[in-house]
């Protein structure tokens, strides 16, 4: 988008634009917090699986333990959010993560699977104790306009602390697995130092963020074309809910219940599957995994831009179909190299379609935007914890496929639910998505006189 100003030059929207001053603060917090994700995530697949010897089942019921950790947080986060300070959630949920992860090192060393349970259900009660009230603070820090932009820097910032973490957590584990094998406290000594991380990430949020700061749309002068020129009152749909309004709420929300199923059903496999069936070497394939944090992180704030522009109705039909496609030929590329270069496709389509949706979401309300964040997280979060499960069950009684199969038939079936519930919403959202199609009229009017 371009302004005009009073000599009749044109410039870019500049960062004021689109963000509050404090807006890259915000974000600074998730770098920090996000080290442990992939390595743990990994690391649990392969510790439970291969070194205690357990069933796939028992790997599934580690990642169903977080997400009912995040469903009993998000069960009453999305309240606590719209009433009270968000800054201080940020921070609880932050201390919260960092303690699981000690729990999770002191289980490790013991060999104590319930311990590992406990510490991801705390690691999943702090997760949606942390996302949501941040989530609903880069909402309100942001232009409604370039909010797929915002939420693609926070993924940027996720995947920055993804990689240094994967690359101090993979160090580590390579390095004392090579000098002193079978010590694990030195294997996985990397788990405590992100939970410090969580903890630190906490106090500087709680110091540097002011909550109270959002963004303003500027005044429109001298035929300036700005982001207020879209929020009077007679072009911001004002339509009462009414039977259709919550028909399209029960659809789009089943969808995401479904869809996180859905993904519980293989994501928490792929490693395993991966270990099982292309390469065992643990600390080779996870270097394999590296390039897919990476690029998926510096490639993030692009596809949040784009996301900005497309079509969102197209680029959930589009993207789901592909993102089908790209799970069959991940399990059949026998392959560590092809293996990686199909991640990276799988990441980008699921990055774009991520901020499709949470643009959208971010628009239903504003008074309510941390409910509406909290209710998909208590939808997603039921759905993961069956999904793992089913997932488990499907890999030991019908085959290591078997999970990733069932995911693409569902996945595919899935659009029109999608597709159906945001045409039934558009109408009774605060941000209509008609908003991009006016705005672009109006600035080709004014930039033609």
């Amino acid at each position: 988008m371009r302004l005009t100003l009073k000599n009749g030059k044109k410039q870019s929207v500049t960062e004021h634009h689109k963000f509050t001053s404090d807006f890259n603060s915000v974000i600074f917090i998730v770098v920090w917090n996000s080290l442990g994700f992939f390595f743990i995530e990994y690391i649990m697949n392969y510790y439970i699986y291969f070194v205690l010897g357990y069933p796939a089942p028992n790997v599934g019921l580690f990642f169903s333990a977080i997400t009912f950790g995040g469903l009993i947080s998000s069960s009453f986060i999305g309240y606590l959010t719209d009433r009270f300070s968000k800054r201080i959630l940020v921070m609880i949920g932050a201390f919260g993560r960092g303690l699981s992860y000690f729990v999770l090192y002191a289980s490790i060393i013991l060999q104590s699977l319930i311990g590992m349970y406990i510490s991801a259900f705390l690691l999943g009660v702090g997760a949606q104790i942390f996302w949501t009230p941040l989530d609903t603070i880069i909402s309100e820090k942001s232009s409604k306009y370039h909010r797929s932009s915002a939420f693609g820097k926070r993924r940027l910032a996720l995947g920055i602390g993804m990689v240094l973490g994967t690359v101090i957590g993979f160090t580590i584990f390579s390095l004392s697995n090579y000098f002193i094998p079978n010590n694990a406290f030195l294997i996985y000594g990397a788990i405590p130092i992100f939970g410090i991380s969580n903890i630190y990430a906490g106090i500087q949020f709680s110091r540097k963020v002011d909550e109270n700061k959002k963004f303003e749309y500027p005044n429109i002068e001298n035929n300036s074309i700005v982001e207020s020129e879209l929020e009077t009152s007679d072009e911001v749909s004002k339509k009462t809910p009414n039977l259709f309004y919550f028909l399209g709420i029960i659809i789009l929300f089943s969808g995401f219940f479904l869809t996180a199923i859905n993904s519980g059903l293989y994501r928490p496999y792929i490693q395993t599957y991966v270990l099982a069936n292309i390469n065992s070497n643990a600390e080779l394939v996870a270097w394999f995994y590296l390039p897919t944090a990476l690029i998926g992180a510096l490639i993030a704030p692009k596809l949040g831009t784009l996301a900005d522009k497309l079509n969102t109705y197209l680029t959930v039909i589009v993207s789901s179909f592909l993102g089908g496609v790209v799970t069959w030929l991940i399990i059949n590329s026998g392959n560590l190299w092809v293996f990686s270069i199909l991640l990276i496709i799988d990441q980008t389509i699921m990055l774009t379609t991520s901020f499709i949706f949470i643009n959208f979401l971010s628009r239903v309300s504003i008074k309510h935007r941390g409910k509406i964040f909290g209710m998909i997280t208590l939808f997603e979060s039921i759905g993961m914890i069956i999904g793992p499960l089913l997932g488990g069950i499907a890999w030991e009684t019908i085959s290591h496929q078997a999970p990733f199969i069932i995911s693409i038939i569902v996945e595919w079936s899935l659009i029109s639910f999608f597709i159906i519930g945001m045409k039934i919403l558009n109408p009774y959202l605060v941000e209509p998505l008609e908003d991009k199609k006016l705005r672009k009229k109006k600035e080709n009017s004014v930039l033609n006189e």
